[in-house]
């Protein structure tokens, strides 16, 4: 059983890998697709107003659903980066896990000593993993940027 001191490292090295994420994701959100999302619903708009009254139905759901699209894209873009993310920061973390295992022998958990041996090396797993997705973040925007430029020069 892990320790509370390694329990609240661990939390505090969460909470700092979350926030830092946040703030990306944040920055994205209110930066990159918000004006694609109002691109989207000003190009909607546009095309109640040159059905007017006399448009077909269908004409004015076509119409709809295309300018629905860039938006669409772009937040299918977000959510595949940031899924991929999250996955490569999962395995990482599995893999800080699954080292601590392999250090920890039969009988080796009443040895206190030993026991902190194997938390500083987990805690030290951790800490670089965190690190290194921290500083992936601005990669992460880099590309999702890049991509987002692109869906809106369509």
């Amino acid at each position: 059983m892990a320790s509370a001191d390694l329990q609240a490292r661990a939390a505090a090295l969460n909470a700092k890998m979350e926030g830092e994420a946040k703030k990306t994701l944040d920055e994205v959100e209110r930066t990159l697709l918000r004006p694609i999302a109002r691109d989207s619903y000003a190009c909607a708009l546009s095309c109640y107003d040159k059905a007017g009254s006399k448009g077909s139905p269908d004409q004015l759901e076509a119409c709809n659903q295309n300018c629905q699209v860039p938006y669409q894209a772009s937040h299918n873009v977000v959510q595949q980066e940031v899924g991929g993310f999250q996955q490569r920061l999962q395995r990482a973390m599995m893999q800080c896990n699954d080292d601590a295992q392999g250090m920890i022998s039969p009988g080796m958990q009443d040895d206190a000593k030993a026991m902190k041996k194997v938390e500083d090396t987990v805690l030290k797993c951790i800490s670089k993993t965190v690190d290194t997705h921290i500083a992936s973040l601005k990669p992460l925007k880099e590309r999702i940027t890049a991509n987002l430029n692109q869906i809106s020069k369509r």
